[in-house]
């Protein structure tokens, strides 16, 4: 399959996704973000960090704002990206951030708290699909892909998806991230050993 190809059938499984996504009631988003939240702070018992890389979930995306408050009453550190001139900048957070709505539609926050992503021990990363190897379909734009190459020796990379998107047949292709730990609302698969 050459990559034209592969492209266009990412752009159908994207769209197949996002439409069902799009279909998810806002009980159901909540319910399924908060069992994906325990999944994820489970994984983190064993790191256990000082900092953490995620994000503000969408609409249509599993809920990530259980998991934002928990990090917080822990008194983890957390950074969350920011669009700037085609690339993530990532930014100290805290519950009290102020947020705008950004490009693409993502709450964002505002200000110059700018931090390096290279001080998180792990990052919690949006998917749209995982396959069985751990590579990770993203929306599209490769922010994470190209903020991840930047990485010799990346720290633990936690991919959050329902579960109906893991496991999928999804094209790879080389600037691919590949995941240390899927979670969804009804398992944690692990990919790689727990050592980093």
């Amino acid at each position: 399959m050459n990559s034209t190809q592969e492209s266009d059938r990412k752009a159908i499984i994207r769209r197949r996704i996002r439409d069902g996504r799009a279909a998810q009631a806002p009980f159901e988003r909540i319910e399924v973000g908060h069992a994906i939240s325990q999944g994820v702070l489970e994984v983190l018992n064993a790191v256990p960090p000082t900092c953490v890389a995620a994000y503000f979930s969408t609409d249509t995306e599993p809920s990530t704002d259980e998991l934002l408050e928990s990090l917080w009453a822990r008194g983890i550190r957390v950074l969350t990206p920011r669009v700037q001139d085609d690339e993530l900048q990532w930014i100290e957070t805290s519950r009290d951030s102020a947020t705008e709505i950004g490009s693409f539609g993502i709450r964002e926050v505002q200000g110059e708290q700018i931090a390096t992503l290279k001080d998180a021990q792990a990052i919690v990363i949006p998917a749209l699909a995982i396959d069985p190897m751990g590579f990770r379909l993203g929306q599209g734009g490769g922010f994470y892909d190209r903020a991840l190459a930047e990485f010799v020796d990346p720290p633990l990379l936690i991919a959050v998806v329902h579960d109906r998107e893991d496991l999928l047949d999804i094209p790879v292709e080389s600037h691919d991230a590949r995941m240390d730990v899927i979670v969804t609302e009804r398992h944690t698969r692990y990919i790689t050993p727990m050592q980093k």
